[in-house]
């Protein structure tokens, strides 16, 4: 029965730090819901179309592929895959289907032999972008004004390559004839950029220059042997502090690991489109460096189209085909028409120009409408936009249109135009909706069943609407899909079913992101440490006295425990603050502060713990040490010492779990990174979780992991301080043998 109760006090006891552990693998969702298990992940199905010799294929936003036959939506003879991804985007050629995500990058599946062929890893995608150059100049569409030209033409053909030297050599004394005034200004700078010799010389002439600012200027210059993209690099930087301009600026955009919890959880979260031969990759987040494209041709290696080519932002919400080598970006700032063939920005529009609304980073779904107009929706409203003219031919508000809600999908074949919403979907003429005719229009509803009674036919929210001849693949938010025939109008509905959870072990990515938790760890050590060590040095010889030599001091370390520590903050700050006004000691926001308080603080009851040790100790084996002819400090160091060395450890331990956990004075005399502990650290950034109960267990999950090896690795040492028995064998022999002599 005692067991029994032990073991349930004992199960009471650790099912918080089971739970602690748990919660920090759950989302934040489910914690702030109440869930024991995580709920499944959303089954949003954002592609739906029929593959020939293969059957229709459905996929949803976090990697569930399932595959019907041909006119069949039967649950019994789908085939299913899971490729175990995060906000996934798709695109399909021919019989191969390549699947872009947050965690996995990219992946191409054989719907043919249903098998992965192919991965194309985060590492593949950062290794292709530290190797490509973007050294030379592009040309910016729109973005100079005429003066700007003659005003940088100018510098170039008068700014002296020196300061303060010879005033005869300047970058045009290197070309056969001034720069212009126009933008061929690229043309003749690039041309300097692909002449070694000319490049090299005028280097060495910058190189005499001694007051560089850029920190990277005078590292490059320091090397002996740089390759010709480091002396492309060096040119473009010392151009840019030469001769500051819009068009000399010049960034160097470093790769950020992919952070999947800050990409928005939605089909515009990734996108990937094929146009030609070429697959473009973009994500909407800023810290992507742009456009990754991949040419079927030569798949091992990506090329990028970033900022230094004339994007306005690297956070690409949708990529849009509109030809074998252009492509449409939708991204925060409005629209960029590239030539991937070329890897040039052809025309940039901003919102609020050019007819397009003013607004920012909003959801947009659109359809390519020809090779030169999309349609596009911003809330309730719909656009017409001709991006070849830069102008947008029609806006119509979706009330007045008849949809009554928010449009969640579009797709256009020939001069029909498909809006998916909350009601159905609407199918209307190219025409009839640039003249605002809706009467002539088609609605498709009651396609999908109900999940509770599947004989009752209801709408979904549509995310997917693909159209071939007669029939449309309709897929919804919830994991139902519909094949409408367009002739009859009857409906094939169908039912995915329930996505799967996964453990979250990316909140210590995140965590590891927003707090510099290597920092915290690496000052609680020291501060703990070096406490505990001075502690336990002044504790040992210290208790040793008060039980062999001045025992009526026992009552003065008594009456030190008395007083809260709390009522000690006040005052501490107070003198440390005015020890730094007047003699310059800093012990504020630092790490020796912090030992020298510890170390008061920690002091006293480590002496009387390590009293109670030495009190359990036989006199009788010194009194033999003396008698044997070893002095007091010898008898000490040989018998008494190594005898209680168990208890000095037990103890060294509770000193450096009570520094460990310590908070109220740590956040009394630390405030700052570089000497903040870990409950100072986690307290510093718990504004920036917000509500991520998640990282608030992850961040307490990593705290406690040291504590629990620190536990297992000294258990023996522990528990002899609990039960005052000694904690080996060897010990045991070695007080028993003292104890018979």
């Amino acid at each position: 029965m005692v067991r029994v109760i032990a073991v349930i006090f004992a199960l009471l006891n650790t099912f918080p730090l089971f739970w602690m552990v748990w919660s920090s693998l759950m989302g934040n969702t489910d914690i702030l819901q109440g869930n024991f298990i995580p709920e499944p992940y959303r089954r949003d199905v954002y592609f739906f179309q029929p593959v020939e010799g293969v059957g229709s294929v459905a996929a949803t936003l976090n990697g569930q592929l399932y595959i019907y036959p041909e006119g069949s939506l039967d649950k019994k003879e789908r085939e299913s895959w899971n490729f175990h991804t995060v906000s996934s985007s798709y695109a399909l050629k021919d019989k191969d289907l390549y699947v872009f995500s947050a965690d996995e990058a990219l992946m191409l599946f054989d719907l043919e032999t249903k098998t992965e062929v192919r991965k194309w890893d985060w590492s593949f995608f950062e290794q292709s972008f530290k190797e490509a150059d973007f050294t030379f100049f592009y040309p910016i569409p729109d973005a100079v004004p005429e003066v700007q030209w003659q005003r940088l033409s100018k510098l170039l053909n008068e700014t002296p390559l020196v300061s303060g030297g010879d005033s005869v050599y300047t970058l045009s004394s290197y070309l056969s004839e001034p720069f212009p005034t126009n933008d061929s200004i690229l043309i003749s700078l690039n041309y300097v950029l692909n002449q070694p010799p000319i490049l090299r010389e005028i280097l060495s002439r910058w190189e005499k220059e001694k007051d560089w600012l850029n920190p990277v200027i005078l590292e490059l210059f320091k090397k002996t042997h740089r390759t010709p993209k480091e002396e492309r690099e060096l040119f473009r930087w010392c151009l840019a502090e030469k001769i500051p301009h819009a068009i000399t600026s010049f960034r160097q955009i470093a790769w950020e690991n992919i952070w999947v919890n800050r990409l928005p959880q939605s089909e515009h979260g990734l996108s990937v489109k094929w146009a030609g031969h070429y697959l473009c990759m973009g994500i909407w987040w800023e810290a992507f460096p742009g456009v990754a494209v991949l040419d079927s041709r030569n798949p091992n290696k990506l090329r990028w189209i970033t900022i230094h080519q004339g994007l306005p932002t690297s956070a690409i919400q949708n990529i849009i085909p509109v030809s074998d080598t252009e492509v449409l970006l939708i991204h925060d700032y409005g629209f960029s028409l590239l030539d991937v063939e070329t890897e040039t920005v052809l025309r940039n529009y901003s919102f609020g120009e050019s007819g397009l609304p003013p607004f920012f980073g909003r959801d947009l779904r659109s359809a390519k409408v020809g090779n030169s107009a999309i349609l596009f929706t911003y809330g309730n409203e719909i656009f017409f936009f001709d991006f070849r003219a830069g102008k947008v031919l029609h806006h119509l508000f979706s009330d007045e249109g008849g949809f009554y809600s928010n449009l969640s999908a579009i797709h256009v074949v020939g001069n029909q135009v498909y809006f998916g919403f909350s009601g159905g979907v609407m199918e209307i003429s190219l025409l009839d909706f640039l003249y605002s005719d809706i009467e002539n229009s088609r609605i498709y509803s009651g396609y999908v069943r109900n999940f509770a009674d599947t004989s009752v036919r209801e709408n979904g929210v549509v995310t997917s609407i693909y159209v071939q001849e007669n029939q449309i693949w309709i897929g919804t938010i919830s994991g139902r899909l519909a094949l409408i025939d367009k002739v009859t109008g009857e409906s094939t509905p169908g039912f995915l079913p329930k996505g799967n959870f996964f453990l979250h072990w990316r909140n210590y990515q995140d965590l590891l992101r927003i707090i510099p938790f290597q920092t915290f760890i690496f000052n609680s050590f020291v501060v703990c440490f070096s406490s505990m060590l001075i502690v336990m040095f002044f504790a040992t010889f210290s208790a040793y006295v008060l039980t062999r030599v001045r025992r009526n001091l026992n009552n003065v370390i008594l009456i030190t425990q008395v007083v809260p520590v709390i009522l000690y903050l006040i005052p501490l700050f107070l003198i440390f603050a005015a020890v730094q006004q007047h003699f310059d000691i800093h012990l504020l926001n630092s790490k020796a502060g912090m030992i020298f308080v510890y170390t008061i603080l920690f002091l006293p009851p480590a002496i009387w713990i390590l009293r109670g040790f030495y009190l359990m100790l036989p006199r009788e084996l010194e009194e033999a040490a003396l008698m044997d002819g070893c002095s007091r400090i010898g008898a000490f160091f040989r018998v008494t010492l190594p005898a209680v060395f168990p208890g000095i450890a037990a103890t060294g331990i509770y000193v450096f779990l009570l520094a460990w956990d310590e908070l109220m004075i740590s956040w009394a005399l630390s405030s700052d990174i570089n000497s903040a502990t870990i409950p100072v650290g986690i307290r510093l950034y718990a504004g920036q979780f917000g509500s991520r109960f998640d990282l608030l267990m992850a961040a307490a999950t990593l705290s406690t992991i040291p504590v629990f090896l620190l536990f297992f690795l000294m258990r023996r040492q522990i528990y002899y301080r609990i039960s005052g028995a000694p904690a080996s064998e060897k010990q045991r022999g070695f007080v028993g043998k003292h104890s018979k002599e």
